[in-house]
């Protein structure tokens, strides 16, 4: 698994989002179906012309505030203003651990988070540090299925 560990100042990010539950299963289903929703409406095309930050692409970040309180956000790192029917959400500084995969798309990205946990965080000296998780898929037409994309994990080195 190719990875780098990379420091970030406080990152806003600008899109759509919907309501998750605690339900993991559930939200594998949710989020995909959101996705589809999103690149057949306009709001998708009017994300893809904000980022002008680092993450470049677009994002697809999962937000845990607390259990009553979960989104999921389809939407780009910006400083842009907030265009109509959209939101806006700031990630703190953090060190972050960017995985970065070539392949499909869903499957890619469930397999690191997963891959993360079991083999990645036990052996490296740091600990989760429950951030939003980031997804970064490039920019493009169309509806790819899979080419090159990251899953940034925010993470603190153990005591």
């Amino acid at each position: 698994m190719a990875y780098h560990i990379t420091e970030k100042q406080p990152l806003r990010i600008v899109g759509i989002r919907i309501p998750m539950v605690e339900d993991m299963e559930e939200n594998r289903k949710i989020v995909p179906d959101f996705w589809k929703l999103a690149l057949q409406g306009n709001q998708f095309s009017e994300i893809c012309r904000l980022p002008n930050q680092k993450p470049s692409g677009i994002l697809g970040i999962s937000v845990y505030e607390n259990p009553k309180v979960i989104y999921y956000y389809i939407g780009a790192a910006t400083n842009a203003p907030v265009p109509s029917g959209m939101y806006e959400y700031e990630i703190p500084a953090a060190t972050w651990v960017v995985f970065e995969n070539d392949g499909r798309f869903k499957e890619d990205v469930q397999s690191v988070f997963r891959r993360f946990y079991m083999e990645w965080l036990p052996f490296s000296g740091y600990k989760y540090a429950g951030l939003p998780d980031i997804e970064v898929y490039p920019m493009c037409d169309g509806q790819p299925l899979h080419g090159h994309s990251e899953v940034w994990i925010a993470i603190n080195k153990e005591d």
